[in-house]
C-alpha cells in the first residue's frame, strides 16, 4: 500500500525543478506531523485544519507552507490517492495570518494545537531530539560544507549536479535545525512517567484489537517523536485521539475510509 512519503515523491517528480526544495521542505514538515506511515487514504479534514492550527500556534510562515500543501492535495486528489477535497480546508495565508496578528484567533488556534500537545514529550523523545539537532549543527553541516568545496572545485557550477544536490540537501537540513530548535524551545519535558488511572500522553497501554483478536502494545507520544514501528503511537493520530482520557476496559471506535477500528483498553503499564 503506498504510503505519505510515496505520494509527496511522486508529487515533486511534477514539480518545476526551480519550486522542488521549497515545496519539499515544506512538505517533510507536513509528514513528520501526521506519520510517513499514514496511508493518503486515511487523510481527512481534521487532519489538514489541525495542522493548519500548528502551523499558526507555532507562528509558521503560512503564505511559504499553505500553497505548496494546497498544491500537494490537489495532486492528490487528481491522481485518485484521496477520495476528498481536503485542500480546500486550508485557509488562505492572509486571511489566516491575519487571525494570527489579531491574537484571539491565534490564542484559539494554539487551544487546538494542545489537543495534540506537540510540545509535550517524553523524556527519551526530548534526548533524542537533542541528538538529532547536535548531530545536524556538527557533523552533518561540516559533512555538507566538505561536498560544496569540492563541487565547487569544478568551477562551473552552473550545470554541477553534484552541487545543485549539496544545496539542496543543505536546505533541508537547515530548514529541520530550524524545526527542531523550536520545538525544544518551547517543549515541555514529562520526566517521569505519568501515574494516572486514564490515559495521558507518556501512558504505556495495552490494546486488543476486537477485529483481528491481535494484542497490541503503545506508547502515546507527541507528533514530534512519534514511530507506530517502535510502538509510539502520536496523540495526533486517530487512535492516540480516541484513547486519550480513557480507562481500562473502555472500547474504542475509529472510523477510517477503510471501515471502523475497534479496540479495547486492556492495561495501562506502569512505568
Amino acid at each position: 500500500m503506498p504510503m505519505l512519503s510515496d505520494l509527496t515523491a511522486a508529487y515533486l517528480k511534477s514539480v518545476p525543478a526551480q519550486q522542488q526544495t521549497a515545496q519539499q521542505q515544506e512538505l517533510l514538515r507536513f509528514r513528520r506531523w501526521l506519520g510517513d506511515d499514514r496511508p493518503p487514504e486515511s487523510l481527512t479534514a481534521r487532519d489538514v485544519e489541525g495542522y493548519q492550527d500548528y502551523l499558526i500556534a507555532n507562528r509558521m510562515d503560512l503564505a511559504r507552507a499553505v500553497p505548496p500543501l494546497k498544491s500537494f492535495l490537489a495532486f492528490a486528489e487528481r491522481t485518485g490517492a484521496i477520495p476528498y477535497k481536503l485542500a480546500r480546508y486550508l485557509k488562505p495565508p492572509r486571511s489566516a495570518a491575519a487571525s494570527t496578528r489579531k491574537g484571539g484567533n491565534a490564542a484559539q488556534a494554539a487551544a487546538r494545537a494542545n489537543d495534540r500537545p506537540a510540545t509535550v514529550l517524553t523524556a527519551d523523545g526530548h534526548a533524542a531530539l537533542e541528538a538529532e539537532l547536535k548531530n545536524l549543527s556538527t557533523v552533518e553541516r561540516a559533512r555538507i560544507a566538505q561536498a560544496l568545496r569540492e563541487a565547487r572545485a569544478d568551477r562551473d557550477i552552473r550545470e554541477n549536479a553534484p552541487y545543485d544536490a549539496a544545496k539542496q540537501h543543505q536546505a533541508m537540513v537547515e530548514a529541520r535545525i530550524r524545526e527542531l530548535e523550536a520545538i525544544l524551545a518551547t517543549a515541555e519535558v514529562l520526566r517521569e512517567t505519568p501515574v494516572s488511572e486514564r490515559v495521558a500522553i507518556g501512558s504505556t497501554i495495552v490494546l486488543r484489537d476486537l477485529n483481528e483478536d491481535d494484542e497490541l502494545r503503545y506508547t502515546l507520544v507527541s507528533t514530534n517523536e512519534a514511530n507506530p514501528r517502535l510502538g509510539k503511537l502520536s496523540v495526533a493520530s486517530p487512535v492516540g485521539k480516541a484513547l486519550l482520557d480513557r480507562l481500562p476496559g473502555e472500547t474504542v471506535e475509529v472510523t477510517v475510509p477503510a471501515g471502523t477500528l475497534r479496540y479495547r483498553i486492556e492495561q495501562i503499564e506502569s512505568a
